[in-house]
């Protein structure tokens, strides 16, 4: 329970704080914020892993925003296929002794700058482009992600039983899974009119934010088993590190914007 009073104390105080930053922020100032953010989440990666060369690995992974940022897919494609080439020279031009395990070293670099450029960076920066297309969407989209977190909790912690992945994540149960669609529903059904959606529509896009977000939650926690760690840091009481806070952000943000910019038109 003291768990759970941190985990609340903390989310009712930086909350609103995220929400008031997403509306009142200029665009240029919030997509610097998101940049930070970035940049802390690819920090914990590259620590809770293990990655040697971490400046560098780090660097080639955050600045995938400049050829987000030009609008250019074309660009940020390119970066990604030969950011990879840097790591690779860098290591054959670095001084010092071979070791036994250099090719899993640059194997375990390459896969944490690939990861932290597509499920990191990417997915930060459409919350940036959400907020070019409306100002309320990604405070929608967080909101949804709040309440679908919140209905996975209580109705998981209430009627709970049967595990829904426990070699990968051993609390989480198809209960939670259906809290997380309902919260997810609800809330977008609230919001429904401001997203342009009929009831049917505005109940499934929920739904579906609620169980990409709980992808992504599953996501995370592969990473943090294959590394043996249980938060990627304490660096927000009660809910661990900003990959532990952004990991439901991974594949439902991109998802929400292309569906309302694309699909949905």
């Amino acid at each position: 329970m003291q768990e759970l009073t941190k985990r609340i104390l903390s989310g009712a105080c930086i909350g609103p704080i995220v929400l008031l930053l997403f509306f009142f922020l200029p665009a240029r100032l919030l997509l610097v914020l998101l940049f930070i953010v970035a940049c802390l989440a690819t920090s914990e990666l590259l620590s809770i892993s293990g990655t040697k060369d971490r400046l560098l690995v780090g660097a080639l992974a955050v600045l995938a925003v400049i050829p987000l940022y030009g609008a250019s897919a074309s660009a940020f494609i390119i970066w990604l296929m030969f950011s990879p080439l840097v790591i690779l020279i860098h290591r054959m031009i670095a001084p010092g002794e071979e070791s036994q395990g250099v090719n899993e070293e640059i194997a375990g670099r390459l896969v944490v700058l690939v990861v932290s450029q597509i499920f990191i960076v990417l997915p930060l920066f459409y919350l940036y482009r959400l907020r070019e297309v409306n100002l309320y969407f990604p405070v929608i989209l967080i909101l949804t992600i709040w309440a679908s977190d919140t209905g996975a909790y209580f109705i998981g912690k209430s009627f709970g039983k049967r595990r829904l992945a426990p070699q990968i994540s051993p609390k989480k149960t198809y209960a939670g899974l259906f809290g997380a669609l309902f919260g997810g529903a609800v809330l977008t059904l609230a919001f429904g009119k401001m997203l342009g959606m009929d009831i049917a529509e505005s109940i499934v896009v929920g739904a579906m934010i609620g169980l990409l977000g709980q992808l992504g939650d599953l996501f995370e926690s592969i990473a943090k088993r294959v590394y043996n760690v249980k938060d990627s840091s304490a660096l927000i009481p009660g809910h661990g590190g900003m990959l532990d806070r952004i990991d439901s952000l991974l594949f439902s943000t991109p998802f929400l914007y292309h569906y309302l910019v694309g699909f949905a038109k």
